[in-house]
């Protein structure tokens, strides 16, 4: 059967990228639901596959908080076809890697193999999906080890137990809130049944987006995606939890004293996202602001308070332009010995009021824009990041052809965006701020 029957027969789009590599990217959905992208790329004879569940932190309620990543782990325990962690043990006799993560929005895993083994990849993802066999002697020890990660990555790191806290004032009535690995009582409360009905609920062909990017023919690709997903049924999926945010909510301020050597300043302003901006010039303007504040020693922010001024010690500045939902733009700081949180805070304050006060030189705006792009562009050059972003594109409700339009909707961003749009957000009404203080300074 030729390429040209199946694109008729299954809905196959065929979409050409704009790069230079003139990699070929084909999509199409399975009448199970199962949508499948395939991105030829030749250049080493290896293959990624990555399997992206539309189901993650944010989907769960109640008692349930961190399923999702208990599901995660519970995937590599086996099915009657390839039983105990005979998964792993494939990967590492056939010179492939293996991996998963859980987020707020998704559940994924990646097999990456030389391209040879691309069906035993499908055969054995196609495999759990459906037959994963879910047992009481794998599960009690298995929650045993989430607990542990529980402890060491949250509640015996201080920061990170802090930031988990200050999600709650920062995200008030979104799903976003909540701790993707959960809260200890709620692992404590999970049940095998529970991840049982979790796996039935949610991991099925129609949730799912099947991504395979590498030396492969499309064509015989998508005969074997058919072979071992084919036959797999379609099922209900359940409603997903809200994760917009309500706008301009009031200001919300939280103060902890926990184990931490040195005072942390967190500060949050709710902002829109790609998908959830009335104008999607709004999320690429906010990248740019983004990368303008902290992008290297002369950002401003680096080369403003932490080089020159002398206030802080370190910055971080984060925001997620493709989530699903409304996103944060967030900072987190470390004042310098002998300034105060509040001093921090409001030196910041001053350089994200400059943003709404000054028009930015198209200069630097160029520079900046120029740098990040170059970066978004380099982070796709092999096969995982380009399986990322279609992944990360897709799951969140954009398309993958997104991913070789966003360096011109970049640099369309202007001085004028970007004062516009910090007017917009970056308002007091729209700001969450932590002050985080070791515990002998308690009092």
């Amino acid at each position: 059967m030729g390429l040209a029957l199946l694109c008729m027969q299954s809905g196959w789009v065929h979409a050409e990228t704009r790069s230079e590599l003139a990699r070929t990217t084909f999509e199409t959905t399975l009448k199970n639901g199962l949508k499948v992208i395939i991105r030829e790329d030749h250049r080493s004879p290896m293959v990624m596959t990555q399997i992206w569940y539309g189901v993650g932190s944010s989907d769960e309620s109640g008692n349930l908080l961190g399923i999702s990543h208990v599901l995660e782990h519970m995937m590599f325990k086996g099915t009657s076809k390839v039983p105990n962690d005979e998964f792993t043990r494939l990967s590492r006799i056939y010179g492939g890697r293996v991996n998963a993560s859980t987020f707020t929005n998704y559940t994924n895993y990646y097999q990456l193999y030389p391209k040879t083994y691309l069906p035993m990849a499908l055969e054995l993802e196609a495999d759990r999906m459906s037959n994963l066999l879910l047992r009481q002697q794998d599960f009690d020890p298995e929650m045993k080890v989430v607990m542990e990660e529980r402890r060491l990555r949250t509640d015996d790191n201080p920061r990170s137990l802090a930031f988990e806290r200050f999600k709650w004032i920062a995200y008030p009535t979104s799903h976003y809130r909540q701790p993707v690995i959960g809260h200890m009582k709620n692992l404590q409360n999970i049940q095998l049944e529970d991840v049982k009905k979790w796996y039935r609920d949610w991991y099925i062909p129609n949730n799912a987006i099947l991504i395979i990017v590498g030396d492969v023919d499309s064509e015989n690709a998508l005969l074997q995606v058919q072979k071992y997903f084919g036959d797999i049924p379609a099922r209900k999926i359940p409603a997903r939890n809200d994760v917009l945010e309500f706008d301009r909510v009031g200001y919300r301020h939280m103060e902890l004293n926990l184990p931490v050597q040195v005072p942390n300043l967190f500060m949050a302003w709710n902002v829109r996202s790609l998908v959830t901006a009335k104008n999607p010039q709004d999320a690429y303007a906010l990248t740019i602001i983004k990368n303008l504040l902290d992008s290297g020693i002369s950002s401003r922010l680096q080369d403003r308070l932490v080089r020159d001024k002398k206030v802080l010690t370190a910055i971080s500045v984060s925001y997620d332009p493709y989530s699903r939902g409304d996103s944060l733009l967030s900072i987190s700081a470390l004042p310098v010995d002998g300034v105060s949180l509040q001093e921090a805070e409001k030196a910041i304050q001053n350089e994200i009021d400059l943003l709404k006060t000054e028009l930015i030189k198209p200069e630097e705006v160029e520079r900046v824009t120029a740098k990040f792009v170059s970066n978004l562009v380099y982070s796709q050059d092999d096969i995982a990041g380009q399986t990322k972003m279609i992944g990360n594109l897709e799951i969140n409700g954009l398309s993958f052809r997104l991913m070789d339009e966003l360096p011109k909707h970049f640099e369309t961003v202007t001085p004028q965006d970007i004062q516009r749009v910090a007017n917009i957000y970056f308002s007091r009404d729209n700001l969450s701020t932590l002050y985080l203080s070791p515990e002998n300074k308690a009092q």
